[in-house]
């Protein structure tokens, strides 16, 4: 999916939250502007917005010196995530309502949502677009599923759905993460947390979508052979819609306006689909 103009404002969004984030200095906060500036000067609009947000990380990191800018967000996702009481969900409807609603756990989102306010919003409301019936007939007959994950909190509740899965289906889940950090992506580390319900990948991906030319050879073979592939957030499906020559299907909640005319539903809306 290719950026469109509000994503521009957007990606400087992003920037300016980092540098609030790390408490910049005005001189640094400058050069960090500066770079994410040059970065969107020399890429064009046939390019995806992880492919530019991969490259503005860069910048910033050189800037500053942080490998890991939003550390410090993803933490506090991860504390949060964890106090939400999920004894009660169990389902497989649920246990995705429950997934998708953590992926407003988003540093890089337009729009920032409270966890807790979207989890008594949505947790009783229906998907948007809701492909769910058809997943779990998949489910059903399949043997290997890949869950590329998005955001660090949010893979708290992806633990829930998997685990949920596996209680009902003989089946092995492959767990996707991203091969270093970016924005406030799943990475191998965080993704430790799953490695008692599914086979960590580290896909080497420096974007924060999984983009199949950055992909190794490892994750594109699993991604190819699997029965199911779910791949969780809006980064993943600005990486794949219209792009991977296979069925997927796409849980998010949307979150900014050029998804949302995407898509063809509103912000705040959980989507569930089959491409």
């Amino acid at each position: 999916m290719n950026i469109k103009p509000d994503c521009l404002s957007c990606l400087f969004d992003q920037a300016l939250r980092v540098t609030k984030l790390l408490k910049l200095d005005d001189a640094t906060s400058k050069e960090v502007f500066d770079k994410t500036a040059q970065v969107l000067i020399e890429h064009t609009m046939s390019s995806t917005p992880p492919q530019i947000a991969k490259d503005i990380y860069q910048a910033i990191s050189d800037v500053t010196g942080e490998k890991d800018p939003v550390a410090l967000a993803k933490e506090q996702a991860t504390k949060e995530a964890l106090k939400i009481d999920t004894s009660r969900i169990h389902t497989i409807p649920d246990v995705l309502k429950m997934a998708v609603i953590g992926n407003v756990i988003d540093f890089g989102s337009q729009k920032q949502f409270d966890l807790n306010q979207m989890i008594l919003y949505h947790l009783h409301r229906t998907f948007a677009i809701d492909h769910t019936l058809e997943f779990m007939e998949e489910l059903q007959h399949a043997k290997e599923m890949v869950l590329i994950g998005d955001n660090v909190g949010e893979h708290i509740f992806d633990k829930l759905l998997i685990e949920s899965i596996k209680k009902i289906y003989d089946i092995t889940v492959h767990y996707f993460v991203r091969g270093t950090p970016i924005i406030n992506d799943v990475t191998i580390k965080e993704g430790q947390l799953l490695k008692d319900c599914a086979h960590i990948v580290d896909t080497g991906v420096k974007t924060p979508g999984f983009d199949l030319e950055e992909a190794n050879s490892a994750s594109k073979e699993i991604f190819d052979r699997a029965d199911i592939v779910l791949a969780k957030g809006m980064g993943n499906f600005e990486s794949l819609y219209h792009v991977a020559n296979r069925p997927i299907y796409y849980l998010f909640v949307v979150k900014c306006s050029v998804v949302a005319e995407e898509i063809g539903h509103n912000i705040k809306d959980l989507i569930f689909k089959k491409s």
